[in-house]
């Protein structure tokens, strides 16, 4: 397929006590003469596919010799919403020693993929007409064994850990086979990587989930997500946004059985500490998450579900579905913290805001959309009576020097290209997070970089709002 969507896997997995699939750890002490490991992936995006959505089930992850497992049970992780970000799977102890090996086990692939091919496309027992969108799961697992250079020594009480970086381009063949025993595909790196404030080994962005256990005196709070339950400390730094009814501005505002968007940071310990904590709704209802790939009217559109607030009976992520709006649909704006006429332009907020229709939409935005009515078909079908603008995840190159704050990127995946997008600018700012340069003064013409942020049609632009820039070697 011609254009890319690249990909970045963070995956973490830290080592520490927990029970059953809650995240954060326990209020014991870990067993004596055990130290907390944690394991991070990402990857190197495929530069052959127009991949809308990738899920495979982590099984396990074990260090030689003496089999220490890092895995408590098998998790399946969606990989392209993690461009710029980190996704958790389990906590263990692992016993001090020196292990030399790291054997990790994928299974269950589950690939959508939009067809700009200009040809018809049969994968996995799937044919996909020119210019759909197809899901396909072709059958593969498989375990790769990887050295560690140097040899992971690990000291009883001594926080540390490992980064999986996974390369797609030699996983997923030109056939869209995949082959998880591929060692050309994985490279491996020990943590906290460079650049980490002290104390934090990773932070996991955007978890949309529904409080519960709600805890004042110790400062706690579980978030309810359909990728386990976290356990999260606030503290002193943790900023508190969206809570227009409650006229605080810190954790009194919290309670139980809202709905919320929380970014954390992984403490090497295992625990987890709120960085931000968004009101989004004072319930929990259907919610599904995703990245459009057509809009077809005024009325219509479709997408690919990438996130779920809660389980919806029928839709699974990587699903294509198409939403109909339903009359009164709203479209607000998650700004996620990123200040209003600073850092978002006014005018982009309320054109947004402001619509009525799919006017405002264009493909490789990410929205939330309220579940109102669903078919499970096939096809899927969703009536919705709000669109939410979220931050949208993307790799691409920069096309020409930087002007000011800002630069162009072109090479875009091909959601954007089949759809006349060819190149999008990004506006960054003092609140935009660089990762791999220190500020926009160390992009230049030619580099791949990954991004988040709001994505805006803005004619004869399109404009991303940039949350983070994160320069890819």
């Amino acid at each position: 397929m011609q254009g890319s969507r690249r990909i970045l896997f963070p995956v973490l997995l830290i080592a520490a006590l927990v029970a059953g699939c809650s995240h954060g750890s326990s209020s014991a002490p870990p067993p004596p003469n055990t130290a907390p490991v944690s394991l991070t992936v990402t990857d190197a995006p495929p530069t052959n596919l127009s991949i809308e959505a990738f899920q495979a089930l982590f099984t396990a992850a074990v260090l030689k010799p003496n089999n220490q497992s890092l895995t408590v049970s098998p998790m399946p992780v969606e990989i392209t919403r993690l461009q710029t970000t980190s996704a958790f799977l389990s906590t263990t102890n692992v016993a001090p020693g020196t292990y030399s090996t790291i054997e990790i086990s994928l299974a269950n692939p589950d690939l959508t993929f939009k067809n700009d091919t200009g040809a018809t496309i049969t994968a996995a027992g799937v044919t996909c007409l020119t210019g759909t969108v197809c899901e396909i799961k072709p059958a593969a697992a498989g375990t790769v064994t990887l050295n560690l250079v140097p040899p992971l020594v690990i000291v009883a009480n001594n926080p540390t850990g490992l980064q999986l970086d996974i390369n797609p381009n030699n996983l997923i063949s030109s056939t869209l086979a995949i082959d998880f025993t591929a060692t050309s595909a994985y490279s491996i790196a020990q943590l906290p990587l460079p650049g980490r404030p002290p104390g934090q080994l990773d932070e996991l962005d955007d978890l949309m989930g529904t409080v519960a256990n709600k805890d004042a005196t110790n400062n706690k709070f579980t978030l309810q997500t359909t990728l386990g339950n976290f356990t999260a400390s606030v503290d002193g730094t943790t900023q508190f946004q969206g809570f227009t009814s409650c006229p605080a501005t810190d954790f009194t505002c919290v309670t139980n059985g809202q709905v919320v968007k929380a970014d954390l940071r992984l403490q090497p310990a295992g625990t987890f500490l709120a960085k931000t904590v968004e009101f989004e709704d004072a319930a929990a209802d259907d919610e599904l998450e995703g990245v459009i790939t057509t809009v077809d009217s005024a009325t219509q559109f479709k997408m690919v579900v990438l996130n779920q607030l809660r389980a919806v009976a029928g839709v699974n992520v990587g699903n294509p579905i198409t939403v109909t709006l339903q009359a009164g649909a709203t479209f607000p704006v998650d700004t996620d913290g990123l200040t209003v006429g600073v850092t978002v332009p006014a005018g982009l907020k309320v054109a947004f805001e402001g619509a009525t229709d799919t006017s405002q939409l264009i493909p490789g935005q990410e929205v939330e959309i309220r579940v109102r009515t669903l078919a499970v078909g096939p096809p899927i079908t969703v009536a919705t009576n709000r669109v939410r603008l979220r931050f949208s995840r993307f790799t691409a190159t920069v096309s020409g020097a930087p002007a000011g704050s800002n630069f162009n990127v072109g090479s875009l995946p091909s959601v954007f290209t089949s759809a006349g997008i060819t190149l999008i600018q990004v506006q960054t700012s003092a609140q935009t997070v660089f990762e791999g340069v220190t500020d926009v003064t160390g992009i230049a013409d030619g580099q791949v970089v990954s991004l988040d942020g709001l994505l805006f049609k803005a004619p004869p632009n399109t404009i991303l709002v940039a949350d983070k820039v994160r320069k890819r070697s």
